[in-house]
């Protein structure tokens, strides 16, 4: 069997969270983690963006860098990066074919899921590679994913809301009490979370440990300006920053990583201003707040809960202020999607809603019936959903592409695919 076709079957045994299976692997492994540095980043939203932030300037900086994402927007090559570059077929399928010897070995490793099992190659890749420090963004919560079997030397927490209660709680006290696992005893913890309820279990959970807590608004702090934006902290202060990322909430995920890369020069790693605002910058992540088109343009945000809309639904408004707005959405049904498609009516002038490719999917239908004094339609693919939108949108208006990552993701393999297809003759233009 091919090797990605069976790291895929292991997408059924689902969530499983827990410590002992991705723990096992790592020992029978030698401890592949233990060979670098580690910089975990939680929190609701965010998370991925400061990962990228953070990845970037270190690489600025001249250090050979590991980041490990999820999930992916195409292939699963994706998560698992040095220096930026995804990992090859033949990395995977030579490591995955090490752990799956490991697994075959072990009955009490035979659920291994689908996230640890990426979780361990990705950390045993950035061992073979030889990397300084690596970037590993918690799949989700923090206190029982595969990403905390891990030592990092600083943790950090974008913020917290409601998200994924199936999993860690129905209250944000006890989703800020699972994401406050990876704060570690006596190391830094940053955190930009604003949460009067989450930020007190932070800093609790941080006090406790004997950690180094670092809290926005309270030990660094960010100003914008019309340069960009000016960064402040008891350590350093970094003037005339400009992003590559668009968003105000954007600049509160830089800071984070602005104040986690200071921090390193406690453990032998300095870093300059210059060096700071040239990762900046230069740092790319698809998906948040994507512009991929002009006449319409297209928007793509991979939005996927309340929090996540509401500065999906900010950005709109101060960018693109009273132009017609397409919504395409399609959502998975575990989401609160009807509190999204409440919030994404403040903007929007027309729906079009569709499904993505997988059993959590939402069917459109119900979207459609969700929404009251909106013109919407239906839309069941999502290619041609986004033809649908991109026609029915005028010139000088915007389409947005949100609520869900998959949904995303394939859109973006379907335009890769027509760029491709029509390339030779340079029929195609984005």
């Amino acid at each position: 069997m091919e090797i990605k076709k069976r790291i895929q079957l292991l997408e059924k045994y689902g969530i499983k969270p827990g410590l002992e299976r991705i723990s096992a692997i790592l020992s029978y492994m030698g401890h592949p983690e233990k060979d670098y540095g580690i910089i975990i980043v939680g929190g609701t939203n965010g998370k991925g963006s400061t990962c990228a932030m953070i990845e970037s300037i270190l690489r600025a900086a001249g250090h050979k860098t590991g980041l490990y994402t999820s999930p992916h927007l195409m292939m699963m090559n994706e998560r698992i990066r040095v220096n930026f570059n995804a990992i090859g077929d033949e990395d995977i399928e030579s490591i995955s074919g090490q752990l799956f010897n490991i697994i075959d070995q072990h009955s009490g490793l035979s659920d291994t899921t689908y996230f640890e099992f990426l979780t361990a190659v990705a950390l045993k890749y950035f061992s073979e590679q030889r990397i300084d420090m690596a970037v590993l963004e918690v799949g989700m919560g923090g206190r029982f994913d595969a990403t905390n079997a891990t030592e990092p030397d600083i943790s950090v927490i974008t913020n917290i809301a409601m998200d994924h209660q199936r999993y860690l709680g129905t209250t944000l006290e006890e989703i800020a009490y699972e994401k406050a696992g990876i704060i570690r005893t006596g190391k830094p913890f940053v955190t930009t979370d604003k949460t009067i309820v989450s930020r007190d279990i932070l800093e609790t959970t941080s006090k406790n440990k004997g950690g180094l807590l670092y809290a926005i608004d309270k030990d660094f702090f960010y100003d914008e300006n019309e340069s960009g934006m000016e960064f402040r902290s008891i350590l350093r202060t970094v003037h005339n920053v400009k992003l590559s990322l668009t968003g105000t909430h954007q600049m509160s995920n830089a800071s984070a990583a602005i104040q986690t890369v200071i921090l390193l020069e406690r453990l032998g790693t300095g870093i300059s201003d210059e060096e700071i605002k040239r990762g900046l910058i230069n740092t790319v992540w698809q998906g948040r707040f994507e512009k991929i088109r002009e006449k319409p343009v297209v928007i793509m945000d991979v939005a996927h809960n309340p929090a996540g809309i509401k500065t999906l639904i900010e950005t709109v408004k101060r960018f693109y202020n009273n132009k017609s707005i397409t919504v395409l959405f399609g959502v998975s049904r575990d989401k609160e999607w009807r509190q999204m498609l409440d919030m994404l009516s403040e903007v929007a002038d027309y729906y079009i809603f569709t499904a993505y490719h997988g059993e959590r999917s939402l069917a459109p239908v119900e979207l459609n019936n969700h929404v009251k004094g909106i013109e919407s339609a239906i839309v069941i693919s999502s290619y041609k959903a986004y033809d649908a939108a991109v026609r029915y949108t005028p010139d000088d208006g915007l389409v947005i592409v949100t609520g869900s990552i998959y949904l995303i993701g394939e859109i973006k393999h379907y335009l890769e695919d027509i760029k491709l297809t029509n390339s030779k003759d340079g029929t195609y233009e984005l």
